[in-house]
């Protein structure tokens, strides 16, 4: 018999056993196909079957004028003449370059290899009377604090109704953009780990609320912390006003004159970057933020499912080498840091660093913007599983960041809403303590607000477990065909039980 003959006899076969199948089964319509009907009868049913929020607020004016005028070092820097300039002066101008334009802090400016004497007339207390580019900047926050242009002492706020000093509620951070003072966040410490070496100001209270859980039941509103606004409206908002002195403005540290205050809104267990998310508030400025707040948690259905299929950290699941807890955003500052260490073999000054990472120089101030420039290709680069190669050599800088959300997450929007502030005029004034403030102030107020008592969380589960494929599949062929476990024991026996018996008594299994 040749081969041809073989598979016309098979295919009678599974055809015959196919109509045995049908015309008794249980399962309704697969009867119509056995039947000598028309085509079309058949081409019918074939077709039924295959359907089937912490604040955080910075200045914009950085350093005060008692310490140095920003404007007047640039100028006789591009000028060349540094007559009539101090030593001190071009020491705190070149500890700007970490915060003004790079562009004013160029190679041509540099006082490489200069003589201090011949530059300022002064005597160098050290043996070397060369200008010190290389020296570290360990005492950068320290910097910071003593001359700011804006201090907190001089600031106005208000929580709930209640005028309260801002240095009880507000406490002193260096961020990305400097010095700033921060709201209802965890203290430095709760955030970091031990092996953490940056500078912190004072101790904050220990925090009664926990990331993935929340407040405890029995915990006491009074002593909660980060504090609670238990009711809505504006007449419940926390309030900040700082003053900037006229003379402190400076245009020309940045591109764009930003003048005032910036405010950064997140949660209490994060690192705020206000260099990256923040609103603006002017001089003479008032801005109120109505937040809204986005939750979104997840069930205990996906507890033990693998992160990367729930697509989420809790936030002591997922262990960092600088935080102590867990977030994306601290994630991601963790992986700018080591992005930065790799590229230059140092850290800027705000990033955390262990005993064995050293503070980047001012002379290695170009390296850290060309990492700053070249880090969103390598995060690109790291998303697509490639690995970037940097220019001028072959080593390769490859990121491993693992950066998903926290499981249990709050995003704070915000309707925003900003008006003229008439600060020097007495009937305008909104505070009895701010109306001895002269024009020689400008003023910068936020009032920040829950909008509505309560929000519409958004929570992750498992949309079909095993049990709901099963049992959708069962429904939806018990709907439409009348499958039942009864239908699965004729299809074991048509196809195990019947073959056999028709291989005994006949010699072929198609019967």
């Amino acid at each position: 018999m040749d081969s041809k003959n073989v598979r016309s006899s098979f295919g009678k076969s599974c055809t015959k056993h196919f109509y045995d199948y049908c015309e008794h089964s249980s399962i309704q319509g697969l009867s119509y196909l056995a039947k000598d009907s028309g085509p079309r009868d058949k081409l019918w049913w074939i077709i039924v079957f295959t359907m089937c929020c912490a604040v955080t607020i910075c200045p914009e004016s950085k350093i005060s004028t008692k310490c140095l005028n920003y404007t007047k070092i640039l100028r006789a820097r591009k000028l060349g003449k540094l007559i009539g300039t101090s030593f001190t002066e071009n020491k705190y101008f070149d500890y700007m370059s970490l915060l003004c334009n790079a562009e004013n802090h160029g190679s041509s400016m540099q006082l490489t290899n200069r003589s201090i004497s011949e530059m300022f007339n002064e005597t160098s207390s050290n043996s070397d009377d060369r200008y010190p580019l290389d020296f570290g900047i360990s005492d950068y926050a320290d910097f910071l604090y003593d001359c700011a242009a804006v201090t907190i002492d001089d600031a106005t706020c208000q929580w709930m109704g209640t005028n309260m000093p801002c240095r009880e509620v507000m406490t002193p951070i260096v961020t990305d953009e400097g010095l700033c003072y921060t709201f209802n966040m965890f203290d430095i410490k709760d955030i970091y780990r031990d092996v953490n070496r940056m500078k912190t100001f004072r101790r904050l209270r220990n925090p009664t609320w926990d990331p993935d859980w929340g407040y405890p039941k029995n915990d006491v509103l009074e002593h909660a912390y980060p504090r609670q606004a238990f009711l809505n409206g504006a007449k419940n908002a926390f309030v900040a006003v700082f003053f900037t002195k006229k003379d402190q403005l400076n245009y020309g540290c940045n591109h764009f004159s930003l003048q005032g205050i910036r405010v950064s809104l997140h949660i209490a267990t994060r690192i705020p970057r206000p260099s990256q998310v923040f609103f603006s508030v002017g001089l003479d400025r008032l801005t109120t933020a109505a937040v809204i707040p986005s939750l979104t948690s997840v069930t205990e259905n996906i507890l033990d499912y693998d992160p990367h299929d729930r697509n989420c950290f809790f936030s002591k699941e997922r262990k960092l080498k600088y935080f102590a807890i867990y977030s994306q955003g601290n994630c991601n500052l963790e992986c700018w840091t080591n992005f930065t260490l790799q590229a230059c073999n140092c850290v800027s000054y705000y990033m955390p660093r262990d005993n064995q990472t050293r503070l980047c120089t001012l002379q290695e101030t170009k390296c850290l913007e060309q990492a700053r420039v070249d880090y969103p290709e390598a995060v690109l680069s790291d998303r697509l599983w490639r690995q970037k190669k940097r220019k001028g050599g072959s080593k390769k800088i490859h990121l491993n960041c693992d950066c998903l959300p926290v499981c249990l997450d709050i995003v704070y929007n915000t309707e925003l809403a900003t008006g003229e502030w008439d600060f020097n005029n007495p009937d305008e004034a909104a505070y009895d303590d701010s109306r001895n403030i002269t024009d020689l102030y400008y003023a910068s107020g936020v009032k920040i607000f829950f909008k509505d008592n309560y929000f519409l969380p958004t929570s992750k589960d498992e949309l079909y477990g095993t049990i709901d494929v099963i049992s959708d599949c069962g429904g939806v062929l018990g709907l439409f065909i009348g499958f039942s476990l009864f239908s699965v024991g004729e299809l074991i026996y048509f196809f195990s039980i019947r073959l056999i018996e028709n291989y005994r008594h006949s010699g072929h299994w198609a019967g």
